[in-house]
């Protein structure tokens, strides 16, 4: 059997799961690559797999979709670590058995998701402990951008987590975060966290407020690499395992192609 390993905007802590192919492939003398695309030469190539998997942005995919679905139906099977749902129904287009894994910083319900947030919102409050204990005679406004390009549970928690929010859209949304600034300045509580995404320029959302109302304005950029951690969260950790023995458990059936959920912990 010959088994393809591909990694879409994931994460590096998946040890486990890869053990877990890793062990089913020397019970079944079975093969085991991981896919990896090189930008170079434009093309998915087989490497050997490591205890981490490498990733591919999803936009490479949807722009390579002939490449990568002719590549992906010379195997037996198919394990994909991450993956919104455009990448999911692109790939299952292929004529072979998939296994696609919920894992992402972005969603609520994925591996990775907890120690992202947690990443996050620590060292965010770092900020607010600095910024909070300081007199200042104007708002000072810390703009949070997280990643992705759509509003994100990521988004949503990290700013009820530090009494923030959510700014998306453009100008005509804006306002209301200037209303919002302004309300804040006039309860005397002058600092503020605005938390975007990365189809926001923190720049332009800045020089649009300050033409609002006199205030500082500061950005914080968080990249994916940011938002992970070499210690997961003990949420994580045990997602990370039960998700191994899914995928222990799926390439020992004959089930065919399967998308693991996750709820509670637990892997549907």
């Amino acid at each position: 059997m010959r088994i393809g390993v591909l990694g879409i905007d994931t994460i590096n802590e998946t040890k486990s799961i890869t053990q877990a192919i890793t062990q089913y492939a020397s019970e079944t003398n079975s093969v085991i690559e991981g896919l990896e695309w090189h930008t170079v030469l434009s093309e998915l190539k087989a490497e050997t797999l490591e205890s981490w998997v490498r990733s591919v942005s999803e936009k490479t995919i949807i722009e390579n979709k002939e490449s990568f679905l002719k590549v992906i139906e010379a195997y037996d099977a198919v394990i994909v670590f991450g993956g919104s749902k455009k990448a999911v129904d692109l790939l299952s287009l292929a004529q072979v058995k998939l296994l696609f894994l919920p894992i992402s910083i972005l969603s609520d319900s994925s591996l990775g998701y907890d120690t992202a947030l947690n990443e996050v919102v620590t060292n965010v409050l770092k900020v607010k402990d600095t910024i909070s204990s300081l007199l200042y005679m104007k708002q000072r406004v810390c703009c949070v951008q997280l990643p992705g390009e759509e509003l994100s549970d990521l988004m949503r928690d990290a700013a009820s987590a530090v009494d923030g929010v959510v700014v998306t859209g453009g100008e005509s949304v804006w306002m209301h975060a200037a209303d919002y600034l302004k309300k804040k300045d006039q309860k005397g509580v002058t600092y503020s966290f605005l938390i975007i995404n990365e189809s926001i320029r923190p720049e332009q959302l800045g020089a649009f407020l300050q033409q609002q109302m006199d205030l500082d304005f500061k950005e914080l950029i968080f990249d994916e690499s940011q938002c992970m951690s070499s210690r997961p969260t003990a949420a994580d950790r045990i997602i990370e395992k039960n998700l191994s023995q899914s995928v222990y458990e799926w390439l020992k059936s004959t089930d065919g192609t399967r998308q693991l959920t996750i709820e509670n912990k637990e892997v549907k």
